[in-house]
C-alpha cells in the first residue's frame, strides 16, 4: 500500500470516528441513566424515584435509582463525583453533600468536583417548639431568647449538619443565643421535643407538620425565602424582621466535566417533569416544595451557600 493511500485511509478513519462521536452526542441519552441517592431508602429515595419516573418518559430511556447511604450522604456523593463524566450517572441529594461536607473532612471530592444540573426543591424546613414553652410565636421566641441568652435549646439531626448550621445562622441573624443539642437523626430530635427534653427542633415539614396538627408541637416558622405553597400559614424569618433566608435545597448533580449537552438535557427533562400534575400533586401530598432552578441559577445559589456554610463551620471550629 503506497503512502498516499495510507494517509487517505487514516484520514477517513479519523473522520468516521469524529462523525460517530458527534452522532452519539446528538443522541444522548442512548442508554439507561443512574440516579444515586446517598441515603438509606426513605423519603428522599421515594422522591427521587417519583421524579425519575416522569423524567424517564421525557428522556426516552430508563432511569435507575440506587440508594448508596453512608457518612451523611457523602459516600454516594463521592461515587458520583469520581464516576465517568458521561451524563449517565447523576446525584439526587440535599445540597449539604456539596456545600457542607467537603469543608469538614477529606471526602475524596471537593466542591468543584460536582457539576450542578438543576434545583429540584427548596424544602421547606421548619422550626418548631415543644408544647408548654414560654413562647408560641416566632416573635415571642426571639423576645424570650433575648432576655434569656443560652437558655433555649434546639435539637437537630447532628452536629455540623445543615439543620445545625441553619439554626446557628438564624440565631445570629436574630441576635439571640440558642443552645444546640445534636441527635442521631431528626426522628430522635423530634421525640426529645415531644418529651419536653428540648425547647426547639428543626426538621422538614413532612416530619414537623403532622406533630403540629396533632397539637404535639408548635410550628413557629419556615426557613425559606418565601412562604412555601405547601405550608403557607407559617411565617418566614423575614416576616418577623429577621434577615435570614435559609432554604433547604434538594437538587441534581453530575461529575465535573460532563458534556454541556447532557447537562442541558437532564435539566430540561427535570423542568418538564416538575411542571406535570403528577409531580405537583405528589409534592402537596408529601409536603415538598418543588422549585426548579436551571443550571446557572442553581450553581450561583450553591456558591453563595458554600461560602456562608464554610464561614459558620469555621466559627464553630468544625471546618478542616
Amino acid at each position: 500500500m503506497n503512502s498516499i493511500l495510507k494517509v487517505a485511509l487514516a484520514a477517513a478513519a479519523v473522520t468516521g470516528i469524529a462523525a460517530g462521536t458527534a452522532v452519539a452526542q446528538d443522541h444522548y441519552p442512548s442508554r439507561p441513566i443512574t440516579f444515586i441517592v446517598p441515603y438509606s431508602p426513605g423519603a428522599t429515595d421515594t422522591l427521587a424515584r417519583t421524579v425519575a419516573e416522569v423524567m424517564s418518559e421525557e428522556l426516552g430511556v430508563p432511569i435507575v435509582v440506587e440508594s448508596k447511604p453512608g457518612a451523611g450522604g457523602t459516600v454516594g456523593a463521592r461515587e458520583v463525583a469520581t464516576s465517568d463524566p458521561d451524563g449517565y450517572t447523576a446525584l439526587f441529594a440535599f445540597a449539604s453533600v456539596h456545600t457542607v461536607g467537603p469543608h469538614q473532612r477529606d471526602l475524596g471530592y471537593d466542591f468543584d468536583d460536582l457539576q450542578p444540573v438543576a434545583r429540584v426543591a427548596t424544602g421547606p424546613n421548619l422550626l418548631a417548639a415543644r408544647v408548654g414553652t414560654p413562647f408560641a410565636t416566632l416573635d415571642e421566641l426571639i423576645a424570650y431568647a433575648q432576655e434569656n441568652p443560652g437558655v433555649v435549646s434546639f435539637g437537630t439531626a447532628g452536629t455540623g449538619g445543615l439543620s445545625h448550621l441553619h439554626g446557628e445562622a438564624f440565631s445570629r441573624a436574630a441576635g439571640i443565643e440558642l443552645f444546640h443539642i445534636p441527635f442521631q437523626g431528626v426522628t430522635p430530635a423530634i421525640a426529645a421535643a415531644l418529651a419536653g427534653d428540648i425547647d426547639l427542633v428543626i426538621g422538614m415539614a413532612s416530619s414537623i407538620l403532622p406533630q403540629d396538627e396533632a397539637g404535639k408541637l408548635v410550628a413557629l416558622a419556615q426557613f425559606g425565602e418565601e412562604r412555601a405553597s405547601v405550608v403557607p400559614q407559617l411565617p418566614t424569618f423575614r416576616d418577623a424582621g429577621v434577615d435570614a433566608s435559609l432554604p433547604t435545597l434538594i437538587g441534581m448533580w453530575v461529575p465535573a466535566g460532563t458534556p454541556e449537552d447532557a447537562v442541558e438535557k437532564l435539566s430540561g427533562a427535570l423542568k418538564a417533569a416538575l411542571e406535570t400534575d403528577q409531580i405537583r400533586d405528589y409534592g402537596n401530598t408529601v409536603l415538598v416544595e418543588f422549585s426548579y432552578a436551571d443550571t446557572g441559577a442553581f450553581a450561583g445559589q450553591l456558591a453563595t451557600d458554600n461560602e456562608s456554610n464554610r464561614a459558620i463551620l469555621e466559627e464553630l471550629g468544625l471546618a478542616q
